[in-house]
């Protein structure tokens, strides 16, 4: 892959870190809303709601490390190259 590549990967994976870290803060405030002021009917249903919204938390929390995970690899890949491309060795060696 080469760095026009990585640099494009990077930039598609920080848009959609935003877009899921804004994803997570709309549940962890409607969450929150639940929690503050619970409404008096139907509790059955309100708690399973926060508890979809506790798992959806969960899940975009996962799907963020993952993301993150791939931008280090990608940061590391293009440093190794650009390492490479001066006759350097790349971080970690």
């Amino acid at each position: 892959m080469d760095l026009d590549m990585i640099a494009a990967n990077l930039e598609t994976i920080e848009d959609r870190l935003q877009e899921l870290e804004e994803e997570k803060r709309d549940s962890e405030h409607a969450l929150g809303r639940l929690l503050q002021h619970p409404p008096a009917l139907y509790p059955e249903l309100v708690g399973q709601q926060m508890q979809e919204l506790r798992n959806r938390i969960r899940r975009l929390e996962q799907r963020i490390s993952g993301l993150l995970r791939a931008k280090e690899a990608l940061i590391v890949s293009g440093a190794s190259r650009v390492a490479l491309a001066f006759n350097r060795d790349p971080p970690g060696n």
